[in-house]
């Protein structure tokens, strides 16, 4: 997990990344990478104020993208919706400036609307530390799941009861949640 002060200090070299909606909604939230890449604006109610986990995104070389279920029978779940998760998501919806809304497109993509890879991902995460080691920062190379590990830390930290956070995290067990955090 990232400290609170490497958090800090990524999401504001992030604040110009076309994924930094993405970034903080990991970080609100600790959804997995596949799984918020296959987030689609159909899956935010916020009428029930959650957002709805069904699907997670995957590429196999020469097949292309495809949706499949997420990783265990408890991952399909719903997050809750905060205030500053819809400012975020709506912020996201907004950003490419598509013309038409479909709600089965996805939510987080790239500027042609394409599901967003993991390489590319992982390429804008690399290109940030690079910018945060470049000013002198001592800043340890980091994956997209190190947001949902910071995301479980920050919530063990506030006092969040473990039931809750495995919910929210999809895990099967709560002794999987208690032995990773």
């Amino acid at each position: 997990a990232m400290t609170k002060e490497q958090q800090a200090l990524f999401m504001e070299y992030a604040k110009d990344s076309y994924v930094y909606n993405l970034f903080a909604v990991m970080l609100r939230t600790g959804i997995r990478n596949g799984e918020i890449r296959g987030l689609k604006y159909s899956d935010v109610d916020k009428k029930k104020n959650v957002f709805h986990v069904q699907r997670t995104l995957k590429y196999i070389e020469g097949w292309g993208y495809f949706e499949d279920t997420p990783k265990t029978r408890t991952s399909k779940r719903d997050i809750p919706l905060t205030a500053d998760l819809v400012v975020l998501l709506d912020a996201q919806r907004n950003y490419w400036d598509f013309k038409v809304e479909r709600l089965d497109h996805y939510l987080f993509c790239n500027e042609k609307g394409e599901p967003l890879s993991r390489d590319r991902l992982q390429a804008e995460i690399d290109r940030i530390v690079k910018c945060i080691q470049a000013e002198g920062h001592d800043f340890p190379r980091i994956t997209p799941h190190i947001f949902r590990h910071t995301f479980a830390t920050r919530a063990i930290e506030a006092g969040m009861p473990p039931q809750v956070l495995k919910t929210i995290l999809g895990h099967s067990s709560l002794a999987m949640t208690m032995d990773l955090y």
